[in-house]
């Protein structure tokens, strides 16, 4: 007996170990969004990265039930535009085709039939459907408007020819069509079509049904036979719950006894507080009640209400899977939370997703039990659920032969897009028309899109590739800076590419850099005002070092500190002077009232309010100049965490970043490095906007610190010796670039030598000027912005965006992004990309091993890759894979944000961050010959994962030779430019001018490093 006893307890937590391990592997499947302060973008498919791109889409939509790419409609619209050209849809089907040998039967051949098919609908029609297109619409009466006209010609006139040899066939058309020749055509074709029977098509997939339990669940059967929704029932005590268990500051009074776990507040809640009234629900406490008298754990609950709904154990993966998908947004912060605790602040309540699938599969089972009883009748377990439904669902016998409205209709549109008439198809066997409608059936939907896409990415990549490639037939001389008079070095953010390229065409002694927005100083950060430390780093990266800003002089910032500190002590008193019963009926409608003032003015003139509301913090927090320090810093009082910041650390960080850009010599007497993040107002998704090399934090304090270490003696002596001299004559200077409103601010100009001040003047005008026309560029995207006006116009919309409480659109984010160059700027300088590139600084010439390439890829693909990947799929199915629209946003539990105030966490991109990309794989550009790249692709795991597998597309400019070569698969295949001359402007207005979307590439002449005026250049 007790051997018995032992065996059934070691079975049962075996069964409950295989369980976790389930959980676990379904967990990855989930969203792996975190916390939305720190928005941080990331391939939204991380799960699927192992496979092949392609191969990977078709796996997510079946799993996720989502759109993998584009429609057909918005493909062949972009088709009927110019965006997909005829040598597009060539190359994609000749890709297609490279891997299999094309194949005839009869008068079409298989790549025939799929050329016809991208380019026209071809679509199976419903009895219905059929009768209404042949009684009311006559569409086997006239051959379909998009049949060419050469075509049209040709099949009246053989239907003609074939007519007077069949004058039976002939007379019985006459009577039909009458004298139209079109008509007779259309329907001799037809009567063709149909007159030899043919086999059905195959079904698809099985009924649902027989899939319960192997990739659908007891929630999709009823849905489909009932019409109703158990998941309903379930969803908004869920939501409920788990927003105020995991609430991280949103509540004003904290769930109880969070600390206990997920679990056991599921169960306080149900038999403590408030109980679930609803009568699905009834005998529910008991139950848990006996799961408290057999100790169950929550894993041994969950297999429990697998067992009961009779789900075998080698299924377990796929239907758990399906069942935490119901949620996936709250089920993927849980996840996420479980396996990232940094993400949260102290104190916060254990998490675990095997205690959320317990909870939830608890609370399934009676509303599945509840709905089959009112829906279907069945009272029995759920075990026999499946088996009830498999017998009330009795599908009918499959037809013997197509009915004339499913493949005989099909073929009549294919027939007529091929130009064939009735004399081609009428002696056509059965073997050879099943043949056609079998390469037609097989060149499905979801095969169509994904060449009509690879088509979409082929003229993208011909562009841009074009561009580059004429862009260097220009001399060298015009697209290198000799002496430059300022160097300023921008994160690699494709938002930066236009601020640069207008800064460079005021100058020819412009230079610029693009290089991480960290900057190569990962460090853990508190500023002035800030409550505590954050991470300004990228993610996964644990910063060693802390900084910690402080006044110059310590009364003032403690005077500053004390006035903030009774300012939050007054705000806080009223809003929890709000929520109580007395002191509320006085403070609502008085606060209410007085608040109508400031909404206002953020509404209808956003600019003005935000300059009052800056005079007013001036006033009241008066500014203290500042500086960086470091706890640890040799020398300084023991404290803080982290590491010394020795001398010798800075100067290996300033130095790697150096080397990474290529600048290493030739230094500007002022050198800037300038960070960015972004502002807005009532926009949860803010931290999307900032700089993801930061965590989804400003880059300001890492481009001020950067600067300082820099500006060093000692680091300088350091650098020295590793051959970087930097001159006495340079100095560095930090800043910020909002991208929002185009400000820019430079840190410590107090610092700045007095021999520079006359060109900091002079810097700062031209990055002032560069700003407004960049502010100008970006307006032409924006639906209010004005459409007449000059550049400080624009600038000042672009700041009212920023503070406009109504404003959904702040600024486009990385909405432009497609391509990032990796190599030196005269690559691209002079070369119009449309805010759509990643510029990334790098001079092979310094780098002949390749040594600074691998460490640049490492860290520019992931995170490039990681935000292209999140805006494809957010755009391609913004329902699925994205927020929806932001109207609806609420912020939920401090986390995320859902629709009104009961919904699912929505993750990804809201719409309007979306609505106007162009979903295209990035394609990443580096200056490298390709033995050079083929060495780092053999030896790196993760950028053979994401180049091979088709994440990103891969293309190499030999720095010798300047020919170009794109990656395969198979290899690097040389790319050969279109004939056509670049277009050549004189500045980047010229060109975009009178446009709002997106605009090709282009030659910029204002650009050119030559002083003097180019001539135009047809290349």
């Amino acid at each position: 007996m007790n051997s018995e006893l032992s065996q059934d307890l070691g079975a049962s937590a075996a069964r409950q170990e295989h369980l976790r391990d389930v959980v676990e592997h379904a967990g990855h499947l989930l969203p792996a969004q975190g916390p939305i302060g720190v928005f941080v973008h990331h391939n939204t498919l991380h799960a699927f990265q192992h496979l092949p791109f392609h191969d990977a889409l078709a796996a997510a939509s079946a799993i996720f039930e989502a759109e993998p790419y584009l429609s057909e409609a918005d493909y062949r619209a972009h088709i009927a535009s110019g965006r997909i050209g005829d040598e597009d849809l060539e190359a994609a089907l000749a890709g297609r085709f490279a891997a299999q040998p094309d194949e005839r039967r009869g008068p079409l051949s298989r790549r025939e039939i799929e050329r016809l098919a991208l380019r026209h609908p071809i679509e199976a029609e419903t009895a219905a459907g059929l009768l209404w297109r042949i009684s009311e619409a006559g569409e086997t009466r006239r051959l379909r408007a998009d049949v060419p006209d050469e075509r049209r010609r040709r099949m009246v006139q053989s239907t003609e020819r074939w007519l007077e040899a069949r004058p039976e066939i002939a007379a019985r058309l006459l009577d039909r069509a009458g004298r139209d020749p079109e008509a007779r055509a259309a329907l001799a074709l037809w009567d063709a079509c149909r007159a030899v029977p043919l086999p059905p098509a195959p079904p698809l997939e099985p009924p649902l049904v027989e899939r319960v339990g192997e990739g659908r669940s007891h929630r999709d059967l009823l849905v489909e036979l009932a019409g109703e929704d158990p998941a309903e029932l379930i969803d908004p005590l869920m939501i409920r719950f788990l927003g105020a268990y995991l609430d991280e500051g949103i509540a004003h009074w904290t769930m109880p006894d969070r600390a206990k776990g997920l679990w056991r507040c599921f169960r306080d809640m149900a038999l403590e507080g408030s109980r679930l009234a609803a009568p699905a629900f009834v005998g529910l406490d008991a139950e848990l009640r006996r799961f408290d008298a057999e100790a169950l754990s929550p894993p041994a609950i969950a297999v429990r209400a697998l067992e009961e709904l009779s789900v075998a154990e080698d299924h377990w993966d796929v239907y758990v899977t399906r069942v935490l998908l119901e949620l996936p947004g709250w089920a993927g912060m849980i996840h996420r939370l479980e396996h990232t605790p940094s993400d949260r602040p102290p104190g916060s309540p254990p998490v675990s997703l095997v205690e959320y699938l317990a909870a939830r599969l608890t609370l399934a089972r009676y509303a599945l039990r509840d709905v089959a009883r009112r829906r279907l009748g069945y009272r029995g377990p759920l075990a026999g659920l499946v088996e009830h439904a498999r017998r009330a669902a009795r599908p009918p016998a499959p037809p013997s032969s197509s009915p004339d409205h499913a493949r005989p209709f099909r073929l009549f549109q294919l027939a007529q897009l091929a130009g064939l008439s009735a004399a081609e198809i009428e002696p056509l066997s059965k073997a050879e028309r099943v043949w056609a409608l079998e390469a037609l059936e097989a060149f499905d939907e979801i095969t169509r899109r994904r060449v009509l896409h690879e088509a979409y990415e082929h003229h993208h990549r011909t562009e841009v590739l074009h561009g580059i490639a004429a862009n260097l037939r220009r001399p060298e001389e015009e697209r290198s800076v000799e002496a430059p008079r300022f160097q300023v070095a921008f994160c690699i953010d494709d938002r930066c590419e236009g601020l640069r390229r207008h800064f460079e065409e005021l100058s020819p002694r412009h230079e610029t850099f693009g290089v991480a927005g960290f900057f190569g100083v990962p460090i853990r950060y508190r500023g002035l005002d800030d409550a505590g430390h954050v991470s300004l780093c990228p993610v996964g990266v644990e910063p060693a070092h802390e900084i910690v800003e402080r006044p110059h002089e310590e009364e003032a910032g403690w005077r500053r500190k004390a006035r903030r500190k009774r300012w939050a002590r007054f705000l806080h008193a009223l809003g929890r002077g709000t929520r109580t019963l007395a002191r509320g009926v006085l403070l609502t409608p008085t606060l209410g009232l007085l608040s109508t003032v400031p909404l206002v003015g953020r509404t209808l003139f956003p600019r003005a309010a935000a300059r009052l509301r800056r005079a007013l913090e001036r006033r009241l927090l008066p500014p203290v100049p500042t500086r960086l320090h470091s706890p640890r810093d040799e020398g300084s009082a023991a404290g803080g965490e982290g590491q010394p910041f020795t001398a010798a650390a800075k100067a290996a960080r300033v130095a790697a970043t150096l080397e990474n850009m290529g600048l290493t010599r030739g230094f500007a007497p002022i050198v800037v490095v300038l960070g960015h993040g972004a502002t807005s107002v009532n926009n949860p998704h803010q931290s999307a906007y900032d700089c993801g090399a930061c965590g989804g934090r400003h880059g300001g304090p890492n481009a001020r610190l950067f600067a300082a270490m820099a500006n060093d003696s000692e680091v300088r002596v350091l650098l020295a010796a590793r051959g970087i001299d930097i001159p006495d004559g340079t100095f560095f200077l930090g800043g910020m670039n909002n991208t929002t409103t185009d400000e820019i601010v430079l840190y410590d100009q107090h610092l700045v030598p007095s021999s520079h001040r006359g060109e900091l003047s002079a810097l700062i005008g031209a990055l002032d000027a560069a700003r407004q026309q960049h502010a100008h560029e970006r307006c032409r995207r924006f639906a209010s912005a004005p459409r007449e006006g000059d550049a400080a116009r624009a600038l000042a919309h672009v700041e009212a965006r920023a503070a406009d409480l109504s404003e959904a659109r702040p600024e486009l984010g990385h909405v432009t992004n497609a391509v990032c160059v990796v190599g030196r700027r005269s690559l691209t300088r002079g070369l119009f990309l449309d805010r759509r590139a990643f510029l990334v600084s790098y001079d092979p010439i310094q780098d002949q091993g390749g040594a600074i390439l691998e460490r640049v890829l490492l860290a520019v693909g992931p995170v490039g890759a990681g935000i292209n990947l999140e805006y494809y799929f957010s755009c391609v199915d913004n329902r699925r894979y994205g927020a929806g629209t932001k109207l609806p946003h609420n912020l939920a539990s401090l986390l995320g944000v859902m629709e009104g105030s009961l919904s699912d966490l929505r993750t990804g991109l809201p719409k309007q961050m979306i609505e106007i990309h162009e979903p295209v794989r990035l394609l990443v550009v580096v200056e490298a010959s390709t033995d050079t790249a083929a060495a780092l692709y053999a030896r790196q795991p993760a950028l053979r994962e994401l180049i091979g597998n088709g994440w990103i597309q891969l293309a190499c400019v030999d720095p010798a030779t300047r020919r170009i070569a794109c990656f395969t698969g198979d290899g690097f295949a040389p790319f050969s430019p279109p004939d056509q001359p670049l277009p050549a402007v004189q500045r980047s207005a010229d060109w975009y001018a009178g446009r709002s979307g997106f605009v090709p590439p282009a030659l910029i002449r204002a650009a050119s490093t030559r002083p003097r005026e180019v001539v135009d250049h047809a290349v």
